[in-house]
């Protein structure tokens, strides 16, 4: 009898885990699905009836819209991207289960967190509403980090300083700028989570850049002829 007891109680304890799990799987996929929103398109066929995806740089995100819509609604659009990323990391670290495990030296809730952050930059990059088609992540990434730890903004500022200013190049920014972040949360946070961050970031980020009519090496060269209002100017690829 007592047999059966500790057989009930064990497969209920089983069941109840993979239930915890099941829950951070959903707030993981959820976060995809709200960083998969495509706001900057929406504002711009709401207040202009263009679509971002054809005109300026194809690109449905907020430099596209500031440039050929409205710098007003660009800059609405903008600070609803960062929002993108920044709710999924706040609720996930706050509502995901603490204690389930502890991987890499990190917290569960933690982890989430991060794979929520993450996987809202992926699906504003990679919308299902836009066809698997979207924006390139830098706002909605910046949400991330700065629900993450304020510091890595700064971070972000020195890896774009060093990026547009020295190599002249916005892929060399944005790399440089996620490789000072992820490692500033790396050291403070001490745990070896971020680094796989940072290549998971490079992985959905870094193709957004690139413009595929050029050379693959061409996309990484430094550009002296190139000003700095050019790499934040949308053009037509």
């Amino acid at each position: 009898m007592r047999q059966n007891y500790k057989s009930k109680l064990y497969i209920g304890e089983f069941i109840v885990e993979v239930l915890k799990i099941g829950k951070d799987a959903g707030i993981v996929i959820l976060s995809y699905l709200i960083g998969a929103v495509p706001f900057c398109y929406l504002i711009g066929k709401l207040v202009s009836g263009k679509k971002l995806t054809e005109i300026g740089d194809k690109n449905p995100g907020g430099w596209n819209l500031v440039f050929n819509v409205s710098r007003m609604w660009g800059i609405l659009g903008m600070i609803l991207d960062v929002a993108k990323g920044f709710l999924p990391y706040f609720l996930a670290y706050r509502f995901a289960e603490k204690g389930l495990i502890s991987f890499l030296g990190t917290t569960n809730n933690s982890l989430v967190a991060m794979l929520a952050g993450a996987a809202a930059v992926a699906g504003h990059n990679y919308s299902p509403y836009l066809r698997f088609k979207g924006g390139k992540g830098v706002a909605t990434w910046l949400g991330f980090l700065l629900a993450a730890h304020p510091f890595t903004i700064p971070c972000v500022a020195f890896g774009m300083v060093l990026g547009l200013f020295v190599a002249k190049n916005m892929i060399w920014a944005v790399t440089i700028s996620i490789i000072f972040s992820s490692t500033f949360l790396w050291i403070y946070r001490d745990s070896i989570i971020y680094l796989i961050m940072m290549l998971i970031l490079i992985a959905v980020m870094i193709p957004k850049q690139i413009n595929y009519s050029k050379k693959l090496s061409t996309n990484f060269k430094f550009r002296k002829e190139a000003t700095v209002k050019d790499l934040f100017t949308p053009k037509i690829r």
